[in-house]
């Protein structure tokens, strides 16, 4: 029986992120990486989460404390946002593929959202993520101004707008 993939991609488990958490293929992208990660959480697969973040950064997680973490989470959904390859980072020269993210997911009855600017980076020729910079989606923003109920409509009448396209049932 097919099951599609929790990351969102359309495609079955099998055929997306499933060779990744069996280990008979590896990520070789920071969008593939993330899919990958965020599948595993959604399946409780945690110790491809541990096995895919860079050795340099592993020292204060554990298969445990992911558990822990997660208690009680229900993962909705993955949106991915823009990624680029080789990205330079600090001043050390270093380079990392860069991938950003929302994961949505409810706890406790609320649906809640992580945002995430992820960084990447090669070692021994596998991709492991290393760390990331917390993000929020963009407010949402009126193209027009808001009109207020007591001010004149905007279609002309001369009337209040509480009175004529902002009466109830009319308009927005």
């Amino acid at each position: 029986m097919s099951q599609p993939c929790p990351c969102g991609s359309g495609r079955e488990l099998s055929a997306c992120c499933g060779p990744f958490l069996d280990g008979t293929a590896q990520a070789d992208t920071a969008e593939s990486l993330v899919r990958s990660r965020y599948t595993a959480y959604a399946l409780g697969n945690f110790p491809y989460v541990v096995e895919t973040t860079h050795p340099d950064h592993r020292q204060d997680l554990s298969v445990e404390k992911l558990e822990e973490q997660t208690r009680g989470v229900h993962w909705l959904r993955l949106d991915m946002g823009p990624c680029r390859e080789q990205v330079p980072a600090g001043s050390g020269g270093e380079l990392y593929d860069v991938a950003e993210f929302y994961a949505y997911y409810e706890l406790e009855g609320v649906t809640r959202q992580i945002g995430e600017r992820g960084f990447f980076a090669r070692k021994d020729g596998r991709l492991y993520y290393m760390d990331g910079e917390a993000r929020r989606p963009q407010a949402y923003r009126r193209v027009e101004p808001k009109i207020g109920r007591n001010a004149p409509c905007p279609c002309g009448s001369g009337k209040k707008y509480k009175k004529c396209c902002g009466a109830a049932g009319q308009g927005a």
